[in-house]
């Protein structure tokens, strides 16, 4: 009786633990097995490790603190990459949907490039970076990033300060 009810329970945690991400799985489950291109996943109990274990700033710490998941997917190989453009294959898609709102754009030449992100009043809770051209990438973030610390990261990090979110 108790592997009865056991059964039912782990299959309502798998399904619900498997989300989609909007076109970010799509893209992982057409190039992921493919040579030449590189994905890493990097599950939030890793990035939170780091965040205690690094030898980090505290706006490094708390940033990292704040991301759940990342997953990164670029290709690698010559061929495929001239033959493959990632933000002209997923742009619609990611576009069409709905769930994330475009932030930033960015076309020069031949590259172009797009930060969709889904937020709150307080944080943001996805972005999602599309990269085409001559490289092509897509980079996924999952979590509740506060625009401060994001902030607090570039005006430290920036040459010239042209990063700086602050007015």
């Amino acid at each position: 009786m108790k592997r009865l009810f056991l059964l039912p329970v782990l299959f309502l945690f798998l399904f619900t633990s498997c989300e989609y991400d909007t076109g970010v799985s799509e893209a992982f489950t057409k190039y992921r097995f493919k040579d030449g291109v590189t994905t890493i996943t990097v599950p939030g109990w890793l990035i939170h490790s780091a965040a205690m274990w690094g030898d980090l700033e505290r706006e490094e710490r708390d940033l990292l603190r704040s991301i759940d998941k990342v997953k990164v997917l670029t290709i690698e190989d010559k061929e495929l990459n001239a033959r493959s453009n990632l933000h002209k294959e997923f742009y619609e898609t990611v576009h069409e949907r709905g769930d994330l709102e475009e932030l930033l754009v960015v076309r020069d030449g031949n590259e172009q490039v797009t930060i969709f992100g889904k937020a709150d009043e307080e944080s943001i809770e996805e972005m999602l970076i599309l990269v085409g051209g001559d490289d092509n990438a897509i980079i996924y973030l999952k979590g509740r990033l506060k625009p401060e610390l994001i902030a607090n990261f570039m005006d430290e990090n920036s040459q010239n300060g042209f990063l700086s979110l602050r007015n």
